[in-house]
């Protein structure tokens, strides 16, 4: 009975230590309020992206799969573009701003039909 106890004792400490060193926290992971900078368009389900900073990444889901999205980060300050991409058929797109000052930014998503536009920071 004693052997089955710490046995059952031994397991439990394991697990427990196993689950924690493997979370990850993300403290750091702020959402980016995008605003839609042109008109909206009554045709169709806009799309609406979602942007998440986590320095220094940058990660923008479109929910959706679109035709054509092109991403621009300028500096908020002296409105330098210090990163810029055009691509095509994507849903998710993850940005590496690591060699990057710390400091305020704007990101600009345009999509085929409408632009949103975001302030964020990085630390």
């Amino acid at each position: 009975m004693k052997a089955k106890f710490l046995l059952l004792l031994l397991l439990t400490i394991l697990l427990q230590v196993n689950t924690t060193s493997f979370a990850r926290e993300m403290k750091s992971l702020r959402q980016i309020e995008l605003r839609n900078k042109t008109q909206a368009q009554h045709r169709s389900i806009p799309i609406i992206p979602i942007a998440f900073v986590e320095s220094p990444m940058v990660t923008i889901d479109l929910v959706i799969p679109v035709t054509s999205v092109t991403i621009i980060i300028k500096d908020a300050e002296t409105e330098e573009v210090v990163y810029s991409s055009t691509d095509l058929n994507v849903q998710k797109v993850n940005i590496n701003l690591a060699g990057e000052e710390k400091g305020k930014y704007i990101v600009e998503i345009q999509l085929p039909t409408e632009t949103y536009a975001g302030e964020f920071e990085l630390d």
